[in-house]
């Protein structure tokens, strides 16, 4: 395949890409958020299906693993509760009860004989048997009967029990055998057994004992062994291991709806806070932020099959702080984190917890660490390693104090993946720059080199205008960084804004020889147009060198609307009819403060250039920048932009700064030693002065006396 071939196949790829995210231009969110749930759907199913199915436990099958407490906790052993239960609602074989009719009648009879009126309660043959005897017999069998009877009356279930313990009793009376066979045959007929089996009240019962037995309550530790590898998962087991957040080896279906929920619910954060912005994120710079959270996602999955907490989140940090707003970067970086690692470890409290503090912590000082843009690609290593090294300290005390467990190599693998992730980040950050159009410190200083090839055109064609452009990145670098701004990217956008003037570069006045200006031959509309048309031959240039959009909009906006006053004012002169619109720029105006800033520097620095003699004093100089200041303000060129007065104080300040040791430096200086000189002189000179006069006045004192 030739290359005109791979061009054309590359031209055709790329034209289908940028039709694709057309599609979306007024709506990017939605393809950030389809990009997203998709992707988390894809990784949690892919998880399960390569993966979990076959290591997770089931129910009745030997664990594929050791399975390890991952917090403390303390549980019910409910099979060992019901085991207790039951042997003590077992010791209960059944409940008596006494039939109270049964019991009332014995009463009576056992009365009646007392009162002997026996004969209600006794057959003719005891009555005649009981009647052979004599009266003393009679009176010791009825009173044994009568105590005995009292003594059994309500103590036997069964005939044979009853039986039985007549005959028990009996024995231990003064009765001889003749006069306890005539006793037990009356016992026999007036007693009956009043204890009955009650097998509802035995089961009540039963109920009653198991229910005041108590929980079997166990604890574990962190750390401990909760299943050994081989062991059969009972019901109880896989209870134990899924309240510790160990998944089974089913379809994690609640899992999967919950965190894409949250992945929805996220996702309207940032989207809301970029509306915030004046300059809203293009469809290919959300693209960029849903492909690297997709990734770090990806490598955090990866990383934990290792068997290691990876800490992606410090992907997420070094990729998003330098190259997205603040502001925006720090709600990507908190959420984006904790969903890496509910992906990939689940959604136990312990590590959810976790993510949260990890995620606010490395969002918060990954602010800090790359406020000052880093000029280096160690740099960015370096940092991203200390962090890495703070968030492995911080995630070892928080395993300490929510006693989550962990083994002693997890310091170490805190150091082990600080360095991977600084290298996956320096690595891959080009890659993202080419890709999605996206701007960090690194490139930023790239372009920002008098090697890259527009720059050395500039030396080359437009000597003039290099320098200019040098200058106007210096003031409005030196302003940016005053307003806490990226001067880093004003510098850049400076070095650019003027590339258009390469097109006719003798055409602009810097780029011109003593004496030598081509305008005098042609019409005041005509260099008008010339000079104007410099920002759409920038934008030009800019898109033929891809330049990054960001950068597109110095270009743009450094003219704002305002109008070519010296050829509008020559024009009028020669025609009264020309209107204003033919000699102005077609803007758009300023539509942030660096690009508002990088158009002050513009003028004042013109305006310095274009004075014809040096400046007497500071003053002039302040005048000067006032005026150019004020002449934007006045053309309502910031209506877009949300200047303070205080800011604009502060960049006037900083421009008068620079001047001064720059334009006319050395004039200015020996203006100001020859002042300084004047004023020595006179002061000299009234010292002596003062100093005669002393002497005059001593000298007449000596005299008068």
């Amino acid at each position: 395949m030739t290359n005109g071939e791979k061009q054309k196949i590359s031209r055709a790829l790329r034209d289908r890409f940028d039709a694709f995210l057309a599609n979306f231009k007024s709506h990017p969110h939605v393809l950030f958020r389809l990009i997203l749930l998709g992707v988390a759907c894809v990784l949690i199913a892919g998880n399960w299906y390569f993966f979990e199915r076959h290591e997770n436990y089931r129910i009745g099958r030997p664990a594929a693993k050791t399975y390890f407490a991952i917090t403390s906790t303390r549980y019910e052993d409910k099979s060992a509760t019901m085991e207790l239960r039951r042997r003590a609602a077992a010791r209960i074989a059944d409940v008596m009860v006494r039939d109270e009719r049964l019991s009332a009648e014995v009463e009576r009879k056992l009365d009646l004989l007392d009162q002997s009126s026996y004969t209600e309660i006794l057959s003719p043959a005891l009555i005649e048997l009981l009647g052979r005897q004599n009266s003393a017999v009679q009176s010791k069998v009825l009173r044994s009967v009568k105590q005995v009877g009292e003594k059994l009356k309500d103590s036997s279930e069964s005939r044979e029990q009853q039986t039985s313990l007549i005959w028990d009793e009996l024995k231990n009376t003064p009765l001889s055998q003749s006069e306890q066979n005539i006793a037990f045959q009356l016992l026999d007929a007036i007693l009956n057994p009043t204890l009955q089996t009650d097998s509802e009240l035995a089961s009540r019962l039963r109920e009653d004992v198991a229910t005041q037995i108590p929980e079997v309550i166990r604890e574990i530790h962190t750390g401990s062994v909760l299943v050994q590898k081989g062991q059969v998962v009972t019901p109880s087991l896989a209870r134990l291991l899924k309240s510790q957040g160990y998944p089974d080896a089913g379809f994690p279906i609640k899992k999967l709806v919950f965190i894409l929920v949250c992945i929805f619910a996220w996702s309207l954060w940032p989207v809301w806070i970029e509306t915030g912005f004046r300059s809203k994120l293009s469809v290919r710079e959300w693209l960029y932020i849903s492909v690297v959270l997709a990734t770090t996602w990806m490598l955090e999955l990866f990383f934990a099959k290792l068997g290691g907490f990876s800490m992606a989140v410090l992907g997420l940090t070094g990729w998003l702080c330098l190259t997205l707003p603040v502001s925006l970067s720090y709600h990507i970086i908190f959420g984006g984190g904790l969903i890496s690692v509910m992906i990939a470890f689940g959604t136990n409290p312990g590590y959810v917890a976790l993510a949260c503090i990890l995620s606010i912590f490395s969002a918060s000082i990954g602010r800090i660490l790359f406020l000052d843009p880093p000029n280096h690609r160690v740099t960015i290593w370096r940092n991203l390693f200390l962090l890495g090294l703070c968030l492995g300290a911080i995630s070892v005390f928080v395993h300490w104090g929510l006693g989550i467990y962990f083994n002693y190599g997890l310091p170490l693998a805190a150091i082990l993946f600080s360095a991977i992730w600084g290298t996956i980040v320096v690595a891959l950050l080009p890659f993202w720059e080419y890709l999605f159009d996206v701007i960090s410190p690194l490139r930023l200083l790239e372009l920002s080199h008098p090697s890259q090839p527009i720059l050395k055109r500039l030396q080359l064609e437009a000597p003039g205008t290099y320098h200019h452009t040098l200058m106007v990145g210096t003031l409005a670098e030196a302003a940016a960084d005053k307003l806490k701004l990226n001067g880093l990217m004003v510098k850049a956008g400076a070095y650019y804004h003027d590339i258009g003037k390469l097109k006719n570069p003798r055409f602009f006045v810097e780029n011109q020889l003593k004496g030598e200006n081509i305008h005098d031959e042609l019409s005041p509309s005509l260099s008008a147009l010339v000079i104007i048309s410099h920002v759409r031959e920038g934008l030009e240039l800019a898109d033929e060198i891809k330049l990054p959009k960001t950068l597109h909009r110095f270009i743009s906006e450094h003219h704002g609307t305002t109008i070519q006053k010296y050829f509008f004012e020559k024009a009028r002169a020669l025609d009264d009819s020309v209107t204003e619109e033919q000699f102005r720029y077609f803007g758009p105006r300023p539509q942030s403060k660096e690009t508002a800033i990088v158009m002050l520097a513009d003028s004042v620095e013109a305006a310095v250039k274009a004075r014809s003699k040096p400046f007497e004093n500071i003053r002039e100089l302040q005048i000067l920048v006032n005026s150019v200041v004020a002449s934007k303000i006045e053309a309502e060129q910031f209506r877009d932009v949300d200047f303070t007065i205080k800011d604009i104080a502060v960049i006037k300040d900083s421009f008068v700064e620079l001047l001064r040791s720059s334009y006319h430096s050395r004039e200015v200086k020996e203006i100001e030693a020859r002042n300084a000189a004047v004023r020595a002189l006179q002061e000299k000179e009234s010292i002596l002065k003062k100093e005669q006069a002393e002497e005059n006045e001593s000298n007449d004192q000596r005299n008068e006396k």
